[in-house]
């Protein structure tokens, strides 16, 4: 049980185990600052050599030029037998059209001296350069102007003949020009769009006949893939920090650029040193010469993307020079004012040297102790230590150092004999920091949620970051400069494509290369196409629906006026049966109306029905002498003893007929007296 016990001792023990300063000993570090003297600011400056160098720029080139001729001689001969007595006769495959095989030597012998030969006897002379001439010779025999012949023997590919007239009329064309040679390819292209092998020296050509050009001898060092873009006196910007690249700069009259080095490599003795562009490098000359003479740059090979992203470059040097600038003003200032903190914590020397310390150095175990003036800072050597439990609570923490009661201060934690005594209170109590881990003390201690740190306000931290791809990256990726770049270079591939679509289209043989008929119909243009039909399609039903609109507006203006004139109507017909009652409402419906006037006309029914009991309704005729129809009428209409409704006698009444005027009469009609006329 006893080595179990001093197990768990030690590893208590170990586990409260705390780093005390003890600042008592007999060998201290102590070391003497002035506190009368400026502090002086050491702003991070580095100093930058500026070496005059002689250099190349040197550009990768994409193209090249290459100096062409080419030669194309068409012959359409024609054979004949020459008889006897200078009778000529057609021979079996007489007539044949073909192109003469050129040679070089040949072709170069037609463009130096204007001159070539058909066959060994028949030679054209005179030819003028880059032109085409048409000539008539005889290629074997004899032909007199009196129409005399004398045959030979004629040999060509398609036969030989014997006894022969040849006859042949010769076409020649012959050109010289500049191609372009695509480098990274090994392509050299022609006027008429045809793409040839660049080492091969020649090819056939199918407009232009034969086609040769020199050819670069066997160029290991690719010396013929650079342009030399500028040659001359250069800035070399050193920094001795070599934290920051060494650059390249140049300002002249026409030529302005800062390049930093981003590397380098060796390429037959000459060491070529990268760029931010990856197409822009750098020679320094040395005594081993020059990688090649400065020429003129051909115009596919200016490139300006390149001449465009050098001028950011060069502005994004100068705005760094200048941030840096600005950043050694700032570190200036703010060493300034770091040496007034400095100064304002030394005014508390006399009352907290320790606090004074630990402002100075930033770390914990050092003491200050002034002295006239200067300011010694002691530092306290780092022992071992352990917390020990008390009944009273302290600022300080209690520890154990040599099996004797010591304290350590906050935050600095040097040793001390004596602690300042506080009372013990569980909302305010002391807290200490022991192994990560906070610990209130009340006396004893206990886990305690960590406090909140305090926090500056502003952080000021502040650090230049170099645009590395600035050359090579910007708004568009990789893919969209080069298809900007072929739309640029696309005037010079145009003549070649219309050629080579001219050539397909009557028929001839032509290289198709990346010419595509699916490239004319996009997705674009399919959707607009779509996009046009629909439209006029919709405008089609927009007029159809303007149209129906107008007829379906003159169709309800006539049912609108019909109703006006069925209600005015059906007003007047339940006026005669009504006469001015609610009953007028129902003229809006006709229906409605209908129904009134029906029932109008049943109660009507109804009550002459109930007359049964009565004598039957007679009119009696009026005898009234002198009087017109007309008066008659009037005065019916106007009396009231013109009733069709006679008294209830039930004796018999026999009425009494009086005519005193046969052509009027008095006629019953829907219960009135009206008047009528007869011829009687």
């Amino acid at each position: 049980m006893v080595p179990l016990a001093l197990i768990l001792c030690a590893i208590i023990t170990s586990s409260t185990a705390l780093i005390g300063h003890d600042c008592s000993g007999p060998t201290l570090n102590t070391t003497t600052f002035s506190i009368v003297d400026p502090i002086p600011c050491s702003a991070e400056d580095s100093r930058i050599n500026y070496k005059p160098t002689d250099i190349q720029l040197l550009q990768l080139a994409d193209f090249n030029n290459v100096p062409v001729i080419q030669c194309h001689i068409e012959i359409d001969r024609t054979i004949f037998y020459c008889g006897m007595h200078s009778h000529v006769s057609v021979v079996h495959n007489g007539r044949h059209q073909y192109i003469q095989t050129t040679p070089r030597e040949a072709c170069q012998l037609l463009h130096t001296t204007g001159s070539t030969l058909i066959t060994q006897a028949a030679q054209i002379t005179g030819i003028r350069p880059n032109s085409t001439t048409t000539h008539s010779l005889t290629l074997a025999g004899i032909i007199g102007p009196e129409g005399r012949c004398d045959g030979s023997t004629y040999a060509d590919p398609y036969g030989t003949w014997t006894n022969v007239v040849v006859q042949a009329l010769v076409k020649i064309t012959h050109k010289s020009y500049t191609a372009s040679v695509k480098l990274s390819d090994d392509k050299l292209i022609l006027k008429s769009g045809q793409q040839c092998r660049w080492q091969s020296g020649h090819c056939l050509d199918s407009e232009d006949g034969f086609t040769y050009w020199e050819t670069a001898p066997n160029d290991f060092c690719k010396f013929q893939n650079y342009d030399v873009l500028f040659d001359g006196k250069a800035t070399k910007i050193i920094p001795e920090d070599h934290v920051d690249p060494t650059v390249y700069s140049a300002v002249t009259g026409d030529t302005t650029f800062a390049l930093a080095k981003a590397g380098q490599f060796t390429l037959c003795g000459y060491t070529l040193i990268k760029t931010e562009h990856p197409k822009l490098f750098v020679l320094e000359v040395t005594a081993a010469g020059r990688f090649k003479s400065k020429t003129s740059i051909p115009i596919n090979n200016l490139d300006i993307f390149t001449y465009v992203n050098t001028k950011f470059v060069y502005v994004e040097k100068h705005v760094k020079s200048q941030i840096k600038s600005l950043y050694r003003n700032l570190m200036n200032q703010r060493c300034a004012i770091e040496n007034q903190v400095i100064q304002n914590a030394l005014t508390l020397i006399h009352v907290s040297p320790e606090d004074v310390a630990t402002s100075i150095t930033k770390e914990p175990g050092y003491l200050a102790v002034p002295s006239g003036e200067v300011l010694h800072i002691v530092k306290c050597i780092p022992v071992m230590c352990q917390t020990r439990r008390t009944e009273e609570c302290y600022n300080e923490l209690p520890v154990h150092y040599k099996n004797e009661s010591y304290f350590l201060t906050p935050k600095n934690r040097i040793l001390t004999r004596h602690g300042t005594r506080r009372e013990c209170n569980d909302i305010m109590p002391p807290m200490d920091k022991i192994h990560g881990t906070w610990y209130r003390f009340l006396p004893k201690p206990v886990d305690s949620m960590p406090p909140i740190p305090l926090q500056s306000i502003t952080k000021a931290r502040w650090q230049y970051i170099d645009p590395y791809n600035l050359a090579s990256a910007g708004i568009y990726s990789t893919d969209d400069l080069n298809r900007l770049k072929e739309h640029i270079m696309f005037p010079v591939e145009k003549s070649s494509i219309i050629n080579s679509m001219a050539q397909g289209a009557s028929g001839r043989a032509f290289s198709p290369g990346n010419i595509q008929i699916s490239n004319l119909l996009d997705e674009s243009a399919l959707k607009k196409i779509a996009e046009s039909t629909t439209k006029r399609l919709w405008a089609g039903f927009v007029t159809f629906g303007s149209v129906s609109a107008g007829i379906i507006g003159v169709y309800i203006t006539f049912k609108i006026i019909k109703i006006i004139i069925g209600t005015i109507l059906n007003g007047i017909a339940l006026h005669a049966a009504y006469g001015w009652s609610l009953r007028l409402i129902a003229a809006v419906w006709s229906s409605l109306t209908h129904f009134c006037i029906y029932l109008n006309q049943r109660n009507q029914n109804n009550t002459s029905g109930h007359n049964n009991g009565q004598v039957p309704l007679e009119c009696i005729s009026v005898v009234t002498p002198n009087v017109t129809p007309t008066d008659v009428e009037t005065a019916i209409r106007s009396s009231d003893s013109c009733s069709i409704f006679p008294t209830t006698s039930q004796t018999p009444h026999t009425q009494e007929h009086r005519t005193i005027l046969p052509t009027a009469k008095l006629l019953p009609r829907e219960g009135r007296c009206d008047v009528g006329y007869t011829d009687d």
